[in-house]
């Protein structure tokens, strides 16, 4: 018999989300988390009068007005994999990020004029 360990990461504020991944968009659990992310959204972006969509047909690429974020979320559903609301002001804190690091200039393995030529020789290997 394998014997499994469970590892549970838990990041603030994500357990109080598990909303987003509820089907039913009319359960109470549902329209309630919708209501957190607006008053988040709100919070975190003073002044604001349009801020990216969550919802899954926007995918956080489109600005609506925060009213018809809440119109999109309710009848689109909520991106599932969005539960740390980086797009709308939230902070990844240092224990949740610890493992993740920016990478400011990267420099090719290749040659970009060697790629090139790789690819002529390929297409022409007799040339």
């Amino acid at each position: 018999m394998t014997s499994y360990e469970v590892v549970v990461i838990v990041v603030p504020g994500i357990m109080r989300r598990r909303w987003i991944q509820n089907l039913n968009r009319c359960a109470d659990e549902y329209l309630d988390g919708i209501e957190d992310f607006i008053e988040f959204a709100h919070t975190h972006n003073p002044g604001a009068t349009r801020i990216c969509c969550p919802c899954r047909r926007c995918n956080n690429t489109l600005w609506e007005t925060i009213e018809n974020v809440g119109f999109h979320l309710v009848r689109n559903g909520m991106i599932e994999t969005y539960s740390i609301w980086n797009l709308h002001g939230e902070q990844l804190d240092n224990a949740s990020s610890s493992s993740a690091s920016r990478v400011d200039n990267i420099q090719p393995i290749v040659d970009p004029n060697e790629q090139v030529m790789d690819i002529i020789n390929d297409a022409f290997p007799f040339a």
